[in-house]
């Protein structure tokens, strides 16, 4: 199989199993307090795992989408805004009407229960300003009790960071660019380079919609992109000392914590995830379920829906775990339930109504 082949094979299969661990890191359970913290092996595990492990699926998907948007190598003024005009069906019509499906969603149960959902203000303080502020970052609403700088469709912070990284691609283009003519074939000052970018980091302001994280995964994507290779080629290799030296910085975490060992973790995760399904993908031991890969981003879209009445739920005193396991099977349970009816609800869509899911979707079938 030709690398650019196996390549595809590889990103289409991704997709589901980096929504899959999206949907483990927004079930931190142990945030509801109760039993759910007081159960010590459950909830450090949740805990680690929600908070840890699963977030590896943001620095992958900025890496795939910077690899996407340069995989031609080339960049003008044409190409850029050919770019841009693509992503606005594919990123920008879908995170506009899944924010007002949710905005909608919102306002309908604000009149029952008098206060808005998500954006944690009385129904009668909303107004048309605070409306359109829920499109950008809800915490920016007088009154919202809310500490998340996201839209009101929560996941789509990830989409927001994402086109304005896209829309400021000509900067990460002559970042990379200037790395590239700076390392040139040393590898070694290449490497340390890197080391001191991912040091820097964590200095950067915060603003939102400007990742700084996401923004330098996504130019690492790039990286490969614009020098036209395959990732998949470089990071085959680095499958076993990639898990060794990942083992090795978990633990050097819990010793150490900080945010440079953290996003050194997210990199080499990102090395190990890639290789490892790369070399399950060729042996033909992993293969892509093309309805699971189709359906993933309506599952991201669509999970906060269902997910939010379960976080509701499982913070109620209907159900209480009373054993670790039984918390474990729960933490699991929620994840399951939301695969399952995002991929009816997305057939459903799909067969019943084609073009209204098409738009949706962004173009995605």
């Amino acid at each position: 199989m030709k690398p650019t082949d196996l390549q595809s094979k590889v990103i289409a299969f991704m997709r589901f199993p980096l929504v899959v661990l999206l949907l483990f890191m927004h079930c931190n359970f142990t945030t509801l307090g109760g039993e759910w913290a007081s159960l010590p092996f459950a909830s450090r595990f949740i805990d680690i795992f929600s908070q840890r492990v699963a977030p590896i699926v943001i620095p992958v998907t900025f890496f795939i989408s910077g690899y996407l948007f340069f995989k031609t190598g080339q960049f003008t003024l044409d190409i850029y805004i050919k770019k841009l005009i693509r992503r606005l069906q594919s990123l920008f019509v879908p995170y506009l009407l899944w924010n007002l499906l949710y905005l909608l969603l919102a306002i309908i149960l604000g009149l029952f229960i008098g206060k808005v959902p998500i954006l944690g203000i009385p129904f009668d303080d909303l107004t048309f300003t605070s409306s359109l502020k829920a499109f950008w970052n809800i915490t920016l609403i007088p009154g919202s009790d809310t500490t998340i700088a996201a839209p009101i469709a929560i996941p789509f912070w990830f989409v927001r960071d994402l086109m304005v990284a896209m829309v400021c691609s000509p900067l990460i283009y002559f970042a990379v660019t200037w790395f590239i003519r700076l390392s040139g074939r040393r590898p070694l000052v290449r490497y340390i380079f890197f080391l001191v970018i991912l040091f820097a980091i964590g200095y950067c302001p915060q603003v939102t919609g400007i990742n700084p994280d996401g923004w330098l995964f996504f130019a690492y994507g790039a990286y490969f992109g614009i020098k036209k290779k395959e990732f998949i080629v470089a990071m085959l290799p680095y499958a076993l000392p990639s898990f060794i030296m990942l083992a090795a910085i978990v633990g050097i975490e819990q010793l150490l914590p900080c945010e440079f060992i953290y996003r050194l973790e997210h990199v080499v995760g990102l090395i190990f995830i890639i290789s490892l399904t790369t070399v399950m993908v060729r042996a033909g031991t992993w293969y892509v379920n093309m309805t699971l890969s189709n359906g993933s981003f309506f599952i991201f879209a669509f999970h906060y829906m269902l997910l939010g009445f379960i976080i509701w739920l499982y913070g109620t005193d209907t159900f209480i775990p009373h054993s670790a396991w039984l918390a474990l099977l729960m933490y699991v349970l929620a994840v399951a339930v939301v695969v399952f009816f995002g991929l009816i609800f997305y057939w459903l869509m799909r067969t019943r109504l084609p073009f209204i899911t098409y738009i949706l979707m962004g173009g995605r079938r």
